[in-house]
């Protein structure tokens, strides 16, 4: 039992893997063990670490098998042992591992057995909401996480989770002071801030969701997403200039962003600045050379420029790529008929 308590990973390991050790006790004394180190600085940590268990054995069939074999108790009789908070805890790992396998109503089913055990487990509470939110059942979502929250509310990923299942009932007022709780907790949850941005363009609050997306990328420079969205969002708004600019600044920081030169290469076409879109369209294309929609913008910009030869070459590319693109279809024969009266 020492050996098990300075090394209680490896203990699990093993004991699914022949030893006569069971999991069942093995993630019982750790879990008390965690809880105890971490649950007066921070709940949510606590249950971060214990989730990491289930990462240990990277294999959550045998993982689940091990799980259940010791939960009933074939060989030992460690209801003596074990009590009732540990077997709790092991209901809520065994759910963690239903829903890495996509298995979400075997999942809560494993959750309910907990909650029967501990009511009041926040993180059966989430978990649970976590696997109706994947059955896209957003009602019975919202009452676990809703549940979660009263016994904790300073869990912020339970308020993003809140959040989100409240956008998709469509209650957006509620959804945006969801997301407000997230971020007040965590300011630095970049994609609160940008699912934030994305209700309040909805809502027409242009203003407000411009200054969300701007806290996203100011977070994570690399958000690719909050990028499209404000320079879309300007775009909306009627301006041009500044939506370019955004797509320049994504640009400056990663080169490789195929659509954003497509994107500005639309703006170009719309300033009427051909050769500046023609590149724009190359770049595209030089990153992903199935972008059809750019060979036909190409194509366009071409025609602008009087180059009908290669306009013709680059919409023949794009239906090479996409036979059915009805605007390359409908380009090419047009200007078959110029070249060939």
């Amino acid at each position: 039992m020492k050996y098990l308590l300075n090394s209680i990973t490896t203990a699990i390991v093993v004991s699914c893997i022949g030893m006569d050790l069971s999991p069942a006790i093995a993630i019982g004394i750790y879990t008390q063990q965690t809880i105890s180190n971490t649950f007066q600085n921070s709940n949510h940590y606590a249950y971060k670490s214990n989730s990491n268990l289930l990462d240990v054995l990277d294999n959550y069939e045998r993982n689940i098998s091990c799980i259940t074999s010791n939960l009933e108790f074939s060989s030992f009789s460690e209801r003596a042992v074990l009590p009732k908070a540990n077997r709790h805890q092991i209901l809520v790992h065994k759910g963690i591992a239903l829903q890495k396998l996509k298995k979400y109503q075997e999942s809560i089913v494993c959750l309910d057995r907990a909650l029967s055990l501990q009511p009041q487990s926040e993180q059966a509470w989430y978990r649970r909401g976590v696997a109706l939110s994947h059955l896209q059942d957003y009602s019975q979502a919202f009452f676990s996480y809703n549940q979660a929250l009263q016994i904790n509310p300073d869990d912020y990923t339970a308020w993003y989770n809140q959040a989100i299942t409240l956008e998709k009932l469509g209650v957006y007022g509620e959804a945006i002071s969801a997301y407000e709780q997230a971020i007040n907790l965590n300011p630095e949850l970049y994609l609160a801030w940008y699912n934030r941005g994305k209700i309040l363009t909805r809502l027409g609050r242009y203003e407000k969701a411009s200054v969300a997306y701007e806290k996203a990328i100011a977070i994570k420079p690399d958000y690719e997403l909050a990028w499209y969205s404000k320079a879309h969002l300007l775009e909306k708004q009627g301006k041009t200039e500044e939506a370019l600019a955004v797509y320049q600044r994504l640009l400056q920081i990663d080169d490789q962003q195929y659509r954003a030169w497509y994107n500005q290469g639309n703006i170009f076409f719309r300033l009427k600045q051909y050769h500046q879109a023609l590149a724009s369209y190359q770049q595209a294309i030089s990153l992903q050379p199935e972008y059809y929609q750019a060979w036909n913008n190409q194509g366009a910009t071409l025609e602008a420029l009087e180059h009908k030869k290669k306009a013709l070459e680059a919409y023949t590319e794009a239906l090479q790529v996409n036979p059915r693109y009805q605007k390359a279809l409908n380009n090419r024969r047009r200007i078959l008929q110029l070249l060939h009266p």
